[in-house]
């Protein structure tokens, strides 16, 4: 068993209640017994209970957090295992615990949001707005519970971070224009996604100034099977000098339609694709790629949602910049003579 309160207590030669004083940094201990209560603590390195200190404080030192489930996304992506390691960290660096659901469907959603919170287990919420279904999105919010979105939400405005989206797209569009692509297609997630729709824009916003297509947009899904259905579909009908992958969970069926098609990249077809992964350097070629920056993401979503917890103000987004990773597959090739 380990030591106690009261196995302090008694050596210090004081009440149980002084020794919580100390703990809890409360006033009304003397100097001197203070400084012998906590030369105790260390030396037995008696560890408080965090349950009991949550009990006394009505929190519970968690947090939660809704995420989709790994297996809806294909392996292509490392985004939310990455976002999850890092707001398990940032949320430990504060002596605060993560609840982890993951949800493949809106009744799981459901289930997660009524799991979760149940019994106040968890004193805030980071959610991944386009996995959160607007109904519980709805309930957060007249509960008037601390939370934040990973990503923006199109049918609510609350707290949230999330990385530059339009201007990531953007400037890789404009890339591929300084390098003479004039016929660029997008090939685009769900169009329903926010994320989406903000990476479609920012490529269209660059086709527009360059008054070159803005309507060169295909949209599928994150099956690897459908991206290279769609991409081998693009490629046949109406094929383009540079194709930009909007996601990483679409670039192994883009690359293998071009393998099929016996496409060289990147001399007969410059590809780019937004999100970077660890593998893409070791490629060939290696992907050039918009690199979000993750971690940094995670460990925004936390410290707004301890903002939030301590009613501190705070901005209601954080919108975090990308980088430009230029590698391989946009160099230039025969596609632009």
């Amino acid at each position: 068993m380990g030591i106690t309160i009261q196995d302090i207590a008694d050596l210090a030669k004081v009440s149980k209640g002084t020794v919580s004083r100390v703990i809890n940094g409360a006033p009304g201990v003397g100097a001197e017994t203070r400084k012998r209560i906590l030369k105790l603590i260390e030396e037995l390195d008696y560890q408080p209970n965090a349950s009991a200190q949550g009990l006394a404080s009505r929190r519970s030192y968690n947090i939660g957090v809704i995420i989709p489930h790994t297996g809806s996304y294909s392996m292509s992506t490392t985004y939310w295992p990455t976002l999850l390691t890092a707001i398990t960290e940032k949320a430990a660096s504060q002596d605060y615990n993560v609840l982890l659901s993951t949800a493949r469907s809106e009744e799981d959603v459901d289930s997660a949001y009524r799991s979760i919170l149940k019994g106040k287990r968890v004193d805030g919420l980071i959610v991944g707005a386009e996995q959160f279904g607007e109904k519980q999105l709805a309930k957060l919010l007249l509960k008037d519970f601390p939370f934040v979105m990973v990503g923006k939400s199109t049918a609510f405005s609350h707290y949230y971070v999330d990385v530059d989206n339009v201007g990531g797209a953007r400037r890789m569009t404009e890339y591929l224009i300084s390098l003479g692509h004039r016929k660029i297609t997008m090939l685009a997630g769900p169009e329903i996604l926010p994320s989406v729709q903000s990476r479609v824009r920012g490529f269209q916003e660059a086709m527009t100034k360059a008054q070159l297509d803005p309507g060169r947009v295909i949209y599928t899904t994150y099956q690897a099977e459908d991206a290279e259905k769609t991409a081998l579909q693009i490629l046949r009908e109406d094929p383009p000098t540079a194709l930009f992958v909007a996601a990483a969970d679409l670039v192994l069926g883009a690359l293998e339609a071009a393998r099929k098609l016996k496409i060289r990249i990147p001399e007969q077809l410059a590809l780019v694709t937004f999100d970077d992964h660890p593998f893409y350097p070791y490629l060939s070629p290696s992907i050039t790629a918009v690199k979000q920056p993750i971690h940094e993401l995670g460990r925004a979503a936390v410290e707004m949602l301890f903002a939030l917890m301590a009613k501190k103000p705070v901005e209601k987004k954080e919108i975090l910049p990308v980088e430009i990773i230029v590698r391989g597959s946009s160099q230039p090739g025969d596609a632009m003579k």
